[in-house]
Parts: C-alpha cells; sequence; structure tokens
C-alpha cells in the first residue's frame, strides 16, 4: 500500500515538474521574441520587414500635453532586465525542485506572463499601422495580467510564509525584492503607458479637446496611485509592504511628461498638475520607506496551517499544497 501510495505520488510529482519547467520555459520564449520585436521597432532598426517606422514616431503622430519624453523609452530596456532577471531565477530554481516546499509561482503565473508578451508583441504591428484603438486594446492587456500576477505572488507567498521561513527562508527574500518588485516596475509602467494610450483614443478618435484629455489621463494615474498607498500602507500591507519601485517608476514617468511640455514662460496648467503628482509620489514613497523601516517584521513561526515536518530520513516528495488531509497521512507513512 505504500508503495503504491509513494508510486502515485512520483507520477504526480513528475507530471507537475514537466507542465510547471515547460511554462517557464514558454514564458522565457516569450520574453525573448518581445525584445528581438522591440528592438526592431526602434528609431535605428527601421523601416524593415516588420516596421514602417518606430513606435516613437507612432507615438509623436499623435501628440498629448501629457506624451512622455523621448528619452522614456529607455526605462523599458531596465524593466525588461528585471524582467529577465526574475525569469532567470525561475530557471535556476528549476533544477531545485527536488526540494519539498510549496509552489509560490505556479504554471498559470508563467503562461500570464508569456499571455503578457504575445500581447505586446501583437500590439507593436498595430501601431505601426496607427490602429490605435486595437492597439491600445492590447496595450490594457499588459497591466491587467501583470497585476493580477503580483495578486497572486502576494497572496501565495504570505500563505507559505511560515513553512519557507523554517524550510528555506532565502526564497522569500528572492520573491519580494526580484519578482514582485520587478512586476510591480512592469505594471505600473504598462499602466501608465495604456492610459496615456486611452487619452490618445479620447483626443483622436472620440475628438475630446487635448487639455482636457491629458488632466482625465493624469487624474485617473493619480487615483490609481492613491488607492495602491491606501492598500500598501493599511489594507493589504502585510502584502504589499515590500514592495518600493513603484514610485520611483512612477516618478520618471512623471517627470518624462513633465520636461517634455515644461515651458518656463509658459507654464500649463497639466504641467503644473504633473509636477504636483510628482512631489505627492515622493512624499508617499518617503511615508512608505519610513513606515516599512519602523515597522518589524513578526517572526514566522509555523501554525496549523503550516505544519513543520523533519525529513532528514525521508524520500523527498513534492506537494504543491501541504495542508491536504492525503499529503499529511502520506508524509507520516513515510
Amino acid at each position: 500500500m505504500v508503495r503504491f501510495q509513494m508510486s502515485r505520488l512520483s507520477v504526480n510529482h513528475g507530471k507537475h515538474e514537466v507542465i510547471h519547467a515547460g511554462s517557464v520555459v514558454l514564458a522565457v520564449i516569450a520574453q525573448v521574441i518581445s525584445d528581438i520585436f522591440c528592438n526592431l521597432a526602434e528609431d535605428g532598426n527601421v523601416p524593415n520587414a516588420l516596421f514602417q517606422t518606430s513606435s516613437r514616431n507612432v507615438t509623436e503622430t499623435f501628440p498629448l500635453e501629457v506624451t512622455m519624453d523621448w528619452w522614456s523609452d529607455s526605462y523599458w530596456v531596465i524593466i525588461d532586465l528585471w524582467s529577465k532577471a526574475w525569469l532567470l531565477y525561475a530557471v535556476v530554481n528549476l533544477f531545485k525542485r527536488n526540494v519539498l516546499g510549496p509552489d509560490i509561482h505556479p504554471p498559470v503565473f508563467y503562461l500570464m506572463w508569456t499571455m503578457i508578451n504575445i500581447a505586446r508583441i501583437c500590439r507593436m504591428p498595430l501601431w505601426d499601422r496607427h490602429d490605435i484603438f486595437g492597439a491600445v486594446i492590447l496595450g490594457w492587456i499588459l497591466p491587467v495580467l501583470s497585476f493580477y500576477m503580483l495578486y497572486m505572488s502576494y497572496s501565495n507567498l504570505n500563505k507559505h510564509k511560515a513553512w519557507l521561513a523554517i524550510n528555506n527562508p532565502c526564497v522569500i527574500s528572492w520573491t519580494r525584492y526580484l519578482t514582485q518588485n520587478g512586476l510591480a516596475v512592469f505594471a505600473w509602467w504598462s499602466l501608465l503607458n495604456a492610459v496615456v494610450g486611452l487619452g490618445i483614443v479620447l483626443k483622436y478618435k472620440a475628438c475630446v479637446p487635448d487639455p482636457l484629455t491629458s488632466t482625465i489621463v493624469l487624474t485617473i494615474v493619480s487615483s490609481c496611485t492613491i488607492i495602491w498607498f491606501i492598500l500598501q500602507s493599511c489594507l493589504l500591507a502585510k502584502y504589499m509592504r515590500y514592495t518600493f519601485s513603484v514610485y520611483a517608476i512612477l516618478i520618471m514617468g512623471l517627470g518624462a511628461m513633465f520636461t517634455r511640455s515644461y515651458r518656463f514662460h509658459d507654464l500649463a496648467p497639466n504641467t503644473a498638475y504633473c509636477g504636483f503628482l510628482m512631489l505627492l509620489m515622493t512624499i508617499m514613497s518617503l511615508i512608505h520607506l519610513i513606515s516599512a523601516c519602523l515597522r518589524k517584521d513578526k517572526s514566522s513561526t509555523p501554525g496549523d496551517t503550516e505544519p513543520y515536518v523533519a525529513f532528514k530520513d525521508c524520500e523527498t516528495v513534492w506537494y504543491t499544497d501541504l495542508r491536504t488531509d492525503e499529503a499529511k497521512n502520506n508524509l507520516c507513512k513515510i
């Protein structure tokens, strides 16, 4: 009976490993292809077989008061490098999967990242052909899915934090500071671009005058940021406390809007609004940083939901969820 159960567990473990590894590989491949498309859409590489003009030239064709300055395009390089870093960490972890432990980032997590990169790739030809409406719809897929990935990471890490604190504490730090902060940077930068894209649709498709359109864009950004700050400071502090990268990327994005529209002798209202938001983001960032430093993290101890079992003399078995009755019974029989 014990051998049968162990055989069944081994088969399930093998299937899970194959699915997990496959999803990570797909995510890496999608990231690489997306990087190639982004490189082909740069100013120095067009026209070519895929694009007639660069993404920056299309953006200049549909300007807003809150259009970001040309130097903001370099932010994607930093963000993509961060994304590659946590993907590399996921690949490295594939070789450590013989260690018993919970699944912080399940296969669907990496499949969503694959979908994000596919949407990003499909958006580029539409943007190149000035299909603004289609490009903006695909552009909104990026922040929606990346925020959901961030939610999954927060939830699963908090669920299994007690077990990890005893058995594999380094996973907590790597997940918080590499994966979650990297995802947050990508999510907010893609949201900023998606909101600007929405402004382009309002101005050039719905014929909303530009000063009002730019004010709407800045108001949406400020509202989303205030909601994030409330969640991070009060309601969901235990999940989001260690995400520090959001305000920095927002300040840089707003700074790119500010420098493009700034005129010393003719300061537009939206430029002043943008400067005020930069100041507000700075204050919120300092408040979050100080509160995170002053608030001590409670020591994680194994509770009823995350039982600790010593496995020195036991064969390693993989369980996605150690709380199930089947997992507990089989571990006791080993």
